[in-house]
Parts: structure tokens; C-alpha cells; sequence
């Protein structure tokens, strides 16, 4: 590292310095992703890291290389790094091209990419990988050629800017734009611990550890009931009898394709997460009936879905676990009411309903 570092400083004191190459990456791993419809639908494969690379400049139409990682050309703007002399940490904006929609598409299937990391890594095109200089003239397309700007170094580079996506500021058909925080300010992430309150549940809705909900839907973010749609005798093992969403739809196949009929149950599982946690079943109804299962994502169309979500309070908590919805609620549960979930609501023993 001291070589590399000597190299970098070189050309940091340099009266004509080499171009320097901004790449940015936004690791999307913390998301329930499942990016197997983007492709099913739309034709877009991110592959199977769960890791979006991409640089505002292109190496002729390929993408450019940096430490072994392909990153894709797409115009992008970052502002706002500088330091404040009032001691306000910055709050950078990141504007990312949006051609034809694609990036919505993406971002609107994951939560607008909230809290996801962003880093931005620097070095000079003298450092780059070798394979960017791969002589495309040549047959043999496997070839690959030296950095004729100076030596590849994958260790020479500015210290990395790592922020987290607070918010979308905007979004249109030409651009979309992010603001971003350092992890001081992510709402979610007090420091130096998890704040526990006693009317809000902090699990994960549907995660095995803490929640372990695994009943058929109930309820939507707005308290729409769902019961009314589903027939419980159709799925007697619950959650394990509801199937995952097909393109093809719930009796289709890719010859003869199909949609689905108002009381179908389905769910999407993440497939790219590394977080185990976070490979949790997102449950949807059909609310209108429908032959093209293609054209009514579960994910895109809430007029013909409608997604299973938990208020996070305890009368959430109670239609879940307490099917008397009155008397004794406890962790240790009873033969009539099998309680809340541990650590669902700290000191909470009863329950009356208003």
C-alpha cells in the first residue's frame, strides 16, 4: 500500500495530471430484492450480486473495469460533498439518469433504494484495470492489452465517499434525483443503539426472527381488511401453502399463459439478498380478476394487488396472534391465545379493544 500510496501522491503534485475516474456503486443488499421480474418483464438483468455499479463515462461502448468490477456507463451528477465551516455534515444530492424509465423501474421495486449505500471511489486512468485496453481489433477478443496511460494499480485511489440514501427528491422521464446522508443521520439508525419503544414494533413484518407471523394476509398499510378475500381453507399450512407469483400466471404456462382470479394468494421472495433476515415473503391478493399476469405485476399494480402489510402497532400485533381479540396477551402466551411475539411491545401484558 505505501508503493500505491506514493504512486497516487505523484500524481496529486502533478502539473498535468492523468483524467481522474469517478465510480460509484449503490449496494442494494439490505432490500428484500428480487430482480427476477425486471428481467421477466422489462428485460433488465442486474445479475446476481446485489450491487449496482455504473460510472458517468464510457470506454468506447464497453464499461469500464476497476479492481476486477465492471462498471455500467450512465450519466450521473453528484453535488454538494463540500464541508461545511459551521460543522453541518454535507448532504450531497446523486442525479441519475433515467432513460426510458429503467431506473424507475428498478428503484420503485425496492423501496426507492432507501437507505441503501452509495460509495464513490476515484483514481486516475493511469491506475485502471489492463482489460480496459483490450485490443478490440484483434480476432481473439479474449486478448487484452497494458495500460498505455502508466501502470494498473488497483490499490491507488482517493479515500472512498461512502453515504446512504436518505430520500427521492425527484423523479421524471429524464433524470432521478437522491439526497444523501452520512450513517450519523440515517433516520433509522440511532447511534449508538436500537431505540425500543413500547407502542411501536421494530421487527421485520413476516421475519422468522422476532416477528414469526406466517398466517395468510390480514391487512394492508391502510387497514384495508383482507380477510374478505381470501378463503382460508384453501391454504391450511398458511404461508407454506401460498405459491410464489408466475409471469406465466397461476395455472399458465409459457406456451399458454394466464393471469390470476380475486382471492389468489401469492408471494415474492428476495432472491439476491446476502441478508438472511431480509429474505422475507412479501404477500399479495388479487383484488381484480385479470388474464395477463405480466400486465399486473403484483409489485406495480395495486389496483388488481394488494399487499399484506402490518401498522406496527398492537392492535397489528393482536390480529395476528390473538384470534379472541380480547383478554390476556403475554410472550409466554395460553391454551386460548398464543400471544404476542417476544419483544414485539416491551411491558405490554394486556390488551382491551376500544
Amino acid at each position: 500500500m505505501g508503493e500505491s500510496q506514493a504512486h497516487l501522491n505523484k500524481q496529486l503534485s502533478s502539473l498535468t495530471p492523468d483524467a481522474l475516474i469517478d465510480l460509484y456503486e449503490i449496494d442494494f443488499s439490505n432490500l428484500q430484492s428480487n430482480f427476477q421480474m425486471l428481467e421477466d418483464l422489462y428485460g433488465i438483468n442486474l445479475g446476481a450480486e446485489p450491487v449496482y455499479r455504473f460510472c458517468p463515462m464510457i470506454n468506447g461502448t464497453n464499461p469500464i473495469v476497476w479492481q476486477g468490477k465492471s462498471y455500467q456507463p450512465l450519466p450521473i451528477k453528484m453535488e454538494g460533498f463540500e464541508q461545511k465551516s459551521d460543522g453541518r455534515l454535507p448532504r450531497p444530492t446523486m442525479t441519475v439518469a433515467n432513460p426510458e424509465g429503467i431506473f424507475s423501474k428498478i428503484i420503485h421495486s425496492n423501496q426507492d433504494f432507501a437507505n441503501c449505500k452509495v460509495t464513490r471511489r476515484r483514481t486516475y486512468a493511469r491506475f485502471l484495470d489492463d482489460e480496459n485496453f483490450q485490443n478490440r481489433n484483434n480476432p481473439d477478443e479474449t486478448t487484452t492489452g497494458l495500460n498505455p496511460f502508466g501502470k494498473a494499480d488497483p490499490n491507488s485511489h482517493f479515500p472512498d465517499d461512502i453515504y446512504f440514501i436518505n430520500k427521492k427528491n425527484q423523479e421524471n422521464r429524464q433524470y432521478i434525483e437522491f439526497e444523501l446522508v452520512s450513517s450519523l443521520e440515517l433516520e433509522d439508525s440511532p447511534v449508538p443503539a436500537r431505540v425500543v419503544l413500547s407502542d411501536y414494533c421494530s421487527w421485520s413484518y413476516r421475519c422468522n426472527i422476532g416477528c414469526v407471523y406466517s398466517g395468510l394476509p390480514i391487512e394492508t398499510i391502510d387497514g384495508k381488511d383482507l380477510t374478505q378475500y381470501v378463503s382460508a381453507s384453501s391454504y391450511p399450512q398458511k404461508i407454506q401453502d401460498v405459491p410464489e407469483w408466475r409471469r406465466f400466471g397461476k395455472t399458465g404456462t409459457r406456451e399458454n399463459p394466464g393471469g390470476y382470479q380475486v382471492g389468489d394468494v401469492v408471494k415474492i421472495i428476495g432472491k439476491t439478498s446476502i441478508d438472511p433476515y431480509r429474505k422475507i415473503p412479501q404477500v399479495f391478493v388479487c383484488a381484480q380478476s385479470h388474464s395477463a399476469a405480466t400486465d399486473h405485476h403484483p409489485f406495480f399494480d395495486k389496483e388488481f394487488w394488494l399487499k399484506d402489510e402490518c401498522q406496527k402497532n398492537l392492535r397489528a400485533c393482536k390480529k395476528r396472534f390473538d384470534s379472541r381479540q380480547t383478554g390476556f396477551l403475554s410472550h409466554n402466551g395460553a391454551e386460548s391465545s398464543p400471544g404476542l411475539p417476544f419483544g414485539g411491545f416491551p411491558g405490554t401484558e394486556k390488551f382491551s379493544v376500544e
